[in-house]
């Protein structure tokens, strides 16, 4: 089992995608997979606990959760809870705790609640910003092609084909 990270990074990841992406045009999914191995290899590099909550999008399903590596974890929360609600909740279960809470978001509101938690805030075109300027090594591939990224372990790869199988068969 890994150690607990000095850091816990709680992302909304749309509102991180959408500070990058017209989000009313374009791949969603493939902007999700992009946000989330940039968020591996952000995480790696930082040793991060990362968590990365996207709203359900209507859909009637349950919350769940997705284990990417030992460090990222993806949340899609349930039927009814947005990202920023499940965010504060988030926070106000985390005050008080010894570990280091960052939340990622560009929303006024959300970072002004973390901080009253005891949260940190970093806004998303920070960490856009930071994960472009992590070392060439750490950064992933660019996909080509239609070929998988080289920058995650097969494994997680096709996790992730599955799962952009699913979500747009759900669609």
């Amino acid at each position: 089992m890994t150690p607990k990270a000095d850091v816990l990074m709680v992302v909304d990841g749309y509102n991180v995608i959408g500070a990058r992406w017209d989000m009313t045009q374009g791949d969603l999914t493939q902007w999700r997979q992009e946000l989330i191995e940039g968020l591996c290899n952000y995480s790696a590099f930082n040793r991060y606990e990362t968590h990365i909550i996207f709203d359900a999008h209507q859909r009637r399903q349950r919350e769940t959760w997705e284990q990417i590596t030992d460090q990222v974890r993806v949340c899609y929360t349930g039927y009814g809870l947005t990202a920023d609600a499940y965010i504060e909740r988030f926070c106000a279960r985390h005050r008080g705790r010894e570990q280091r809470l960052i939340v990622v978001t560009s929303d006024r509101l959300e970072w002004i609640t973390a901080a009253g938690y005891g949260a940190e805030w970093l806004s998303s075109p920070a960490l856009w910003q930071e994960m472009a300027q992590l070392p060439q090594r750490q950064r992933p591939p660019r996909v080509t092609a239609g070929r998988p990224p080289r920058g995650l372990p097969l494994a997680i790869q096709e996790r992730l084909r599955q799962w952009g199988n699913e979500q747009r068969q759900s669609q």
